[in-house]
């Protein structure tokens, strides 16, 4: 007997299928085969529903007036081929027979010429609208100018505020020579406060330390901890005087913290610091009698 295997086809929501007609089964007379007909087979027929197809081009098509609404600004027209002779006064008048117009920008070549572009802002989409109609394709001084919806002006991001930082500030004199503004810091940072800054004055022509510096805390009482900790210590092989600073408390766009005077009761280097006579045509930035390391103190910038 011959075997027969019918394959079952799975049926899902977007397929619907015909019932597969049996008929083609039958059994002669007098025989113990089952005869198939050809003609009579009918394979299962696959249709594809449409809808989800006819869906999707819906959601296409609702999608797109929101992105057109987000890309494109409904008040805001680009001129193209404009003259390169032409101001925002000629671009206004032009724009202004159809409309208020609230701003004109020309896109400028070396802040010399125009790029042939305008950016006019008009007061509302109606009146976009109406001057997009009327100069598309308008000719504009010996110019067949091309008009179309531009694209939102972005605002310009501003940069983000620093934080003003009130700094207080201590004079550090009889620095070794070889101390630089790293080791200072690292020095002072040793200690209960947190250094902000510090630094290490030269003198110029030649370049060479002077001998003093300044070293910044972020409050009073840390400064004043520091004043009375490191008094005296020693730092790199010498023993450092700490007093305030003139500028003691340094508000933000002060300038650097070196132009201070040097206290004039602070021994620099075993030399009293002296303050200059009032009307003195001397820089206050360090005294002129003041020895910093046996060595006369020069004007500090």
């Amino acid at each position: 007997m011959a075997l027969l295997r019918l394959v079952c086809l799975t049926s899902t929501n977007q397929l619907s299928t015909q019932s597969t007609s049996f008929s083609f089964l039958r059994k002669t007379p007098h025989s113990q085969y089952i005869h198939i007909n050809p003609s009579s087979f009918h394979f299962p027929r696959l249709s594809l529903i449409a809808t989800t197809l006819t869906h999707a081009q819906q959601q296409t098509q609702q999608a797109d007036p929101v992105v057109a609404e987000e890309e494109f600004s409904r008040t805001r027209l680009l001129a193209q081929n404009v003259p390169w002779t032409s101001t925002p006064e000629d671009i206004r008048s032009l724009f202004e027979k159809h409309g208020k117009v609230l701003q004109v920008e020309l896109s400028m070549y070396k802040k010399n010429r125009n790029r042939g572009l305008a950016f006019v802002e008009m007061g509302s989409p109606e009146e976009a609208l109406e001057a997009l109609n009327n100069l598309e394709s308008y000719e504009f001084e010996g110019r067949v100018i091309k008009v179309n919806y531009a694209r939102p002006k972005k605002e310009k991001t501003p940069p983000p505020v620093k934080p003003k930082v009130v700094t207080f500030n201590l004079f550090v004199a009889n620095l070794s020579y070889e101390a630089s503004a790293k080791d200072l810091k690292e020095f002072f940072d040793s200690g209960t406060g947190k250094v902000v800054s510090a630094e290490v004055v030269y003198r110029d022509n030649p370049r060479r330390p002077s001998g003093y510096g300044f070293v910044s805390y972020k409050s009073k009482k840390e400064a004043e901890a520091a004043l009375a900790e490191f008094q005296g210590k020693i730092f790199m092989g010498r023993p450092i005087r700490v007093d305030r600073g003139r500028r003691f408390v340094q508000q933000p766009g002060d300038g650097s913290a070196k132009s201070e005077d040097t206290p004039s009761d602070l021994s620099v280097n075993g030399a009293k610091a002296q303050q200059p006579a009032e009307g003195s045509a001397k820089s206050e930035d360090t005294p002129s009698e003041l020895s910093v390391n046996g060595e006369e103190a020069d004007k500090v910038d």
